[in-house]
């Protein structure tokens, strides 16, 4: 998710970063931004300082700098809480 849609390209393509997180939850199968959320709370749960998420969100892809006035561990868990709060939608209950 990082380097696909917080590449270099990002301000290009997007008017900010929240516009390319909506554009990855509303384009992306539900499973895969469930997929994100948790793997966001594994990574946080790490001891890691500030200076490693950073790492870890270049590792990871990331292009761009987190927005103002995140830092890089806050800036993950803004998108693990956002993408957490998703709720797959369900089909009509099977009868």
């Amino acid at each position: 998710m990082l380097g696909g849609w917080f590449s270099q390209d990002m301000p290009d393509e997007f008017a900010d970063h929240d516009a390319a997180l909506a554009d990855y939850a509303e384009s992306t199968d539900p499973s895969l931004v469930a997929r994100v959320a948790g793997e966001v709370t594994e990574l946080l749960a790490l001891p890691l300082d500030e200076t490693d998420y950073a790492l870890a969100l270049v590792e990871l892809g990331m292009e761009v700098e987190p927005p103002a006035p995140y830092s890089p561990s806050g800036w993950l868990a803004l998108i693990g809480g956002r993408f957490g709060e998703r709720r797959p939608e369900y089909g009509p209950p099977r009868t």
